[in-house]
């Protein structure tokens, strides 16, 4: 649509935030999803960070002890030879656990993702009118809503009637054109667009706070590595 100012999961500009609900917007409740995801996901993280670092453990021991004999064989000819063995061998392990864990953390971080966008395609009607009630709340207008294919049917006739009572000067028109392959809804008019697609929100809250969520789980757990 040309000339269409579009929003991701924001509530109406210059709208005082702190209503109840899903908190300020729609992120921060996606956010609280992800966050209660990743809680479940500290306890097997921890357990393979253990599992990983006691597997590199015993290598670089068995690399000590190499180490010792080596040196006890023949100590003053190969002794600086050895000492830059070891430590080429000893960085090649910790390079090698390195790769592996981060290869971990971004695949643990892109199931919570996935993780949260499933939760949400399977929100009961009640949460999902939830969720539409806290992102009209403060708009006013005429609004034609779009649900996501996914999510046909979650919103019912008397939800969508009470939440254009509970606003006043908000008309709503919903399209009997559905988006394909998404859950949520999309609300437009001829001048804006706010999109409240889960995957796009999710999408949304991924660029924004992976890292923090990443951090979140993993902690300092690996920070033996760069000891």
């Amino acid at each position: 649509m040309n000339n269409v100012t579009s929003h991701v999961g924001d509530a109406h500009p210059g709208v005082p935030l702190g209503y109840p609900g899903w908190g300020n917007d729609m992120k921060s409740g996606i956010h609280a999803i992800i966050m209660k995801i990743s809680d479940d996901a500290q306890e097997h993280s921890s357990e393979r960070y253990s599992q990983v670092k006691n597997a590199i453990d015993g290598d670089i021991g068995d690399e000590n002890a190499l180490y010792l004999a080596e040196s006890n064989k023949q100590r003053e000819v190969f002794r600086k030879h050895n000492e830059h063995e070891y430590a080429r061998r000893i960085e090649y392990q910790r390079s090698r656990l390195n790769r592996e864990l981060l290869l971990y953390e971004h695949e643990l971080t892109d199931e919570i993702f996935d993780m949260a966008v499933e939760k949400l395609h399977v929100a009961s009607n009640d949460e999902f009118t939830t969720m539409f009630k806290s992102a009209v709340k403060w708009l006013t207008g005429n609004y034609t809503l779009h649900l996501g294919e996914l999510s046909e049917g979650r919103l019912s006739a008397n939800a969508l009637e009470e939440a254009m009572k509970e606003t006043e000067g908000l008309i709503i028109t919903l399209s009997p054109e559905t988006i394909p392959d998404k859950s949520g809804f999309v609300l437009r008019n001829e001048i804006v667009e706010f999109n409240h697609i889960f995957e796009d929100l999710i999408e949304d809250v991924k660029k924004d706070n992976a890292a923090a969520i990443m951090k979140e789980i993993f902690g300092n757990s690996a920070d033996w590595m760069f000891s």
